[in-house]
């Protein structure tokens, strides 16, 4: 099954001042591998809107959970400004700056 958190996450950050889009690697729960992943930041809380669904959860927990930064991935993370430009640049929603093992 492939998600669209990309896309999904990168919309609901369309001018959305004082939140951080991050695409990152995090560990699948459903087999415990590295997968490439977007969400959504602001202060502690993240903000997750990929698959229909509408996740809002501690930082922590979710890093926790996600084991974030899995196997030692670098974390991308954009404005709203900073995102447009990217989506512009590349033509797609990401990831951008990296190439996720899936």
């Amino acid at each position: 099954m492939s998600g669209d958190c990309y896309e999904s996450n990168g919309r609901w950050m369309i001018g959305k001042d004082g939140y951080r889009l991050v695409h990152g690697v995090t560990m699948n729960q459903r087999d415990g591998k590295a997968m490439g992943h977007c969400w959504i930041e602001k202060d502690d809380m993240i903000y997750d809107y990929s698959n229909d669904k509408e996740l809002i959860i501690s930082k922590d927990i979710y890093y926790k959970i996600g084991q974030i930064p899995f196997d030692g991935h670098k974390l991308y993370k954009y404005n709203c400004v900073n995102m447009a430009k990217m989506i512009l640049k590349h033509e797609h929603w990401g990831p951008w700056e990296s190439s996720p093992p899936r």
